[in-house]
């Protein structure tokens, strides 16, 4: 910007005497901010519509949404600025009442107006930006559609204000400015009308092939995705996956978004009971699991939610940054791991997101008017999700506790309470569950249910032969793999989804030998039984056959 002001004030500088500063500097110096601005402004409407539709690529979108938030940030300062050096430049004459209202300037009325307009556009996308996390996603997106808008105003702007509006540098980029915005409008409301009508287009990674099957109203995937992080619904034309449209995403919490899933036309889907959860196939080919939540008896829609982990494998910051309403998606129907049976009382011990997994618990176990107690923590307020429906259950029998202000829930005292036969259900991070299936341990008169987040390591150990039966197969499983990569070099249509040992997808009969178990999943009744899941447990020595 000094390098402009220089260049605007080179044809005054022989009037102006020596030791002095040019008078008109705060003229240069808004004018120059301004072209900045305007430039900026620009730059950041090209990158929010590389954003919203397929021109950012998913390997480019995390540094591209970083640039865009960058670049929007520094319009914002210079347009700040701007305004203050057009207000302390006494030959323009411009007060506060010609900043903030429209065609109060007796020059240039029409390039005041635009101006004035572009700065309240403005800031409406700035608080609506930066209040993103609290705003109901579907009306943040309207929002901040008001920078097409804002752009135009500010082009109006800069070509009409300043001395030199006529130059043909600054009108010609104007117009190439202006053509640029309307390509890109168009190009924004042709993908935005395309993911109306369920068409989903290539977004830079595999994306599953969906096709409406046409003896059912529900519509199926004919394929299903496979690689991403390497979990993915196996085999092709897979009847059992449904293809379902995300209608609504909202903001529930801080990193916490939810989806509405729906086949579109009041087509039912197929139903639930608290604690299920369903498999979601992302247009990266990873495969994630989610609790359901809401009314089971609403049989057109899912809704599930996403908390936003920037450690993780990378499932929820795709949900959060790149599954735009309107996107289809590969879902298997409704399991459930993590039933509510009956029991004489009930404690619901919820963390963080884990929240989604009992909150339809508690609300059965309240509707039927049994005995029932909700412990809930988190973070903080702000990152707690349904905080205002887990008080409506009864605030007289709900616990909420953030840990900013209340510290850890007393987790050994809620449970030293309750009455023999109670049932404790307990969904969240590891170190709640650890607590609470400790504390538990020491009460052998009530029963434990837990809904796990994630596994353990699938490797580690000796080299393990695994023979398969029905196949004829042998393989040898290295101590750095787990037996499903192994069996999968042979048979590779052998499902799985978690690849955690936490949703059971690749659940396996052993015909001989000793399994190591390393899952969250199987009950002593299914072990005995022989079962295991070959995507963490292994062998405890000597060969393993199993019914493949």
């Amino acid at each position: 910007m000094l390098a402009m002001v220089a260049a605007m004030a080179v044809s005054r500088r022989a009037s102006v005497p020596a030791g002095h500063v040019d008078p008109h500097v705060w003229w240069h110096v808004g004018r120059a901010s301004g072209l900045i601005a305007w430039a900026l402004l620009g730059a950041s409407v090209l990158g929010g519509v590389s954003l919203s539709t397929s021109l950012a690529g998913r390997r480019t979108r995390s540094w591209t949404t970083g640039l865009h938030t960058f670049v929007a940030v520094l319009a914002v300062v210079f347009t700040g600025v701007h305004m203050a050096a057009v207000l302390a430049a006494d030959e323009l004459r411009v007060g506060w009442v010609q900043l903030v209202v429209p065609f109060t300037r007796a020059s240039a009325p029409f390039a005041q107006a635009a101006g004035v307009v572009a700065g309240y556009l403005l800031l409406a996308v700035a608080l609506t930006s930066w209040l993103r996390g609290t705003l109901p996603w579907r009306w943040w997106r309207r929002l901040h559609l008001l920078s097409f808008p804002l752009f135009a105003m500010a082009c109006v702007h800069t070509v009409l204000a300043g001395s030199d509006a006529d130059h043909p540098v600054l009108l010609g980029t104007s117009a190439a400015a202006g053509a640029v915005l309307l390509v890109l409008l168009g190009y924004r409301l042709l993908v935005a009308g395309r993911r109306r009508v369920g068409t989903l287009g290539a977004r830079g990674g595999a994306i599953p092939a969906v096709a409406r099957a046409e003896s059912s109203p529900v519509a199926r995937a004919e394929s299903s995705p496979v690689g991403g992080s390497g979990a993915g619904l196996r085999g092709a034309a897979d009847p059992d996956l449904l293809t379902l449209t995300v209608n609504q995403v909202t903001w529930e919490a801080e990193g916490v978004v939810s989806l509405v899933l729906a086949a579109g036309g009041g087509v039912e889907l197929p139903s639930w009971e608290p604690g299920a959860h369903v498999e979601l196939a992302l247009p990266s080919g990873r495969v994630r699991h989610y609790s359901l939540f809401g009314d089971p008896a609403e049989r057109t829609r899912y809704r599930v939610a996403v908390l936003r982990q920037d450690d993780g494998r990378g499932g929820s910051r795709e949900i959060h940054r790149e599954l735009p309403v309107g996107t289809s998606l590969a879902v298997r129907p409704p399991r459930n791991n993590f039933r509510l049976e009956p029991s004489d009382a009930y404690l619901f011990v919820a963390g963080g997101i884990g929240i989604t997994g009992v909150l339809e618990m508690a609300r059965t176990v309240a509707a039927r008017g049994e005995r029932w107690r909700f412990v809930y923590g988190g973070r903080s307020l702000s990152a707690m999700a349904f905080v205002e429906q887990v008080r409506e259950l009864g605030p007289d029998r709900v616990d909420i506790v953030p840990m900013d202000q209340r510290g850890l829930p007393d987790l050994e005292a809620e449970i030293a309470a309750q009455p023999p036969g109670t049932g404790v259900y307990c969904c969240g991070p590891p170190p709640l569950l650890a607590a609470v299936t400790r504390l538990v341990g020491g009460r052998p008169d009530l029963r434990l249910h837990v809904e796990r987040f994630s596994g353990v390591a699938a490797s580690g150990g000796a080299v393990i032969e695994v023979a398969l039966r029905r196949s004829g197969h042998v393989v040898q499983v290295a101590p750095d793999e787990s037996i499903l990569t192994a069996v999968r070099r042979v048979l590779p249509s052998v499902r799985a989804s978690c690849e955690q040992g936490i949703c059971g997808s690749c659940r396996s009969v052993v015909l001989a030998g000793e399994p190591e178990h390393r899952d969250q999943l199987l009950s002593d009744a299914e072990r005995a039984a022989g079962e295991m899941l070959i995507c963490v447990s292994r062998s405890c020595g000597g060969r393993l056959t199993l019914d493949l």
